[in-house]
């Protein structure tokens, strides 16, 4: 074989393994871009979703239904977009030292605690009360929260509260647990803007509730006035009397005693005196003032 073969067979070898290594690294260029556009893929809907979910709440709270409807429907759209099975909503009660549960789902799991039973305010849900912000913990049955779970209570793998803030205090809470995978960051931030939804409903029905009494009150002064307005009656226009004796001319041309018409038109009625002049005037010699005293 000539030198030049050899030589030309190398350097056929030589392009070959550049051919296959220029191959090799484009092959993998090209997954890599595949599994980025894959990622952002899966990202995208992702995000979809989550808006889909927010503003399904959002029309949930402007369904204006009431509160408890609202707020189970919150709470399951929350639930289905970041995985949790169980939780609950539940309201500061007016003392402001415990939860009062509006429902209680314990996703299929036993769970003989009275819902009905208060609810104090403590361990992780009293982190999130008072900072008002999302907290979460993923290893819960050996944390230092499980002391506080009374006897009965469904199993709690991990648990995320999120709070209902109205002008800056945190009014209730919307607990969700039991997530197959553990709790995100971007799990603390959907569950805080359901958190936030929720709250919306809630300071709408306190203000439908208000606008309601508010309606009721003016109903009921409106109603009493209209009472009193029909058991008024009232004297107004021309009334024709007599120069002479007084008496005053009806709608149907009849004369009337004064006191008679006035009678019949007004809630007003007379009791009969003498005055002063008329006293002395008709009966003189009856010193029904006392003026005969005074006289010099």
């Amino acid at each position: 074989m000539s030198e030049n073969l050899v030589q030309r067979i190398a350097e056929l070898e030589t392009e070959r393994k550049k051919h296959l290594l220029a191959k090799k690294r484009l092959k993998a260029h090209l997954e890599k871009a595949r599994s980025t556009l894959q990622n952002y893929l899966n990202e995208s809907r992702i995000r979809e979703n989550e808006i889909r979910g927010f503003l399904k709440g959002a029309r949930a709270v402007l369904a204006a239904a009431d509160f408890k409807t609202t707020a189970r429907q919150v709470f399951d759209i929350c639930s289905e977009i970041i995985g949790a099975t169980s939780g609950y909503i539940a309201l500061l009660s007016e003392a402001g030292d415990e939860n009062e549960v509006l429902f209680l789902e314990a996703g299929n799991l036993p769970c003989t605690v009275d819902p009905e039973l208060p609810m104090p305010i403590r361990g992780l849900r009293e982190t999130a009360y008072r900072t008002s912000s999302t907290v979460y913990d993923n290893d819960f049955m050996n944390s230092d929260w499980v002391k506080f779970m009374p006897e009965g209570h469904v199993w709690l793998g991990n648990v995320m509260f999120a709070p209902l803030v109205i002008e800056g205090k945190t009014v209730g809470i919307m607990g969700l647990a039991n997530k197959s995978t553990d709790f995100t960051e971007n799990d603390a931030r959907i569950a805080g803007g359901f958190g936030e939804l929720a709250a919306i409903a809630l300071q709408n029905s306190r203000n439908l509730d208000l606008r309601d009494m508010a309606e009721k009150r003016n109903a009921d002064l409106i109603r009493e006035l209209r009472q009193a307005l029909a058991n008024v009656k009232q004297l107004s226009g021309l009334l024709p009397i007599c120069s002479h004796c007084k008496k005053i001319r009806d709608d149907k041309g009849y004369w009337n005693q004064i006191e008679d018409y006035i009678d019949q038109h007004s809630e007003a009625s007379f009791s009969h005196g003498i005055c002063r002049d008329c006293a002395k005037k008709y009966y003189p010699d009856f010193d029904l003032y006392g003026d005969t005293n005074n006289e010099t």
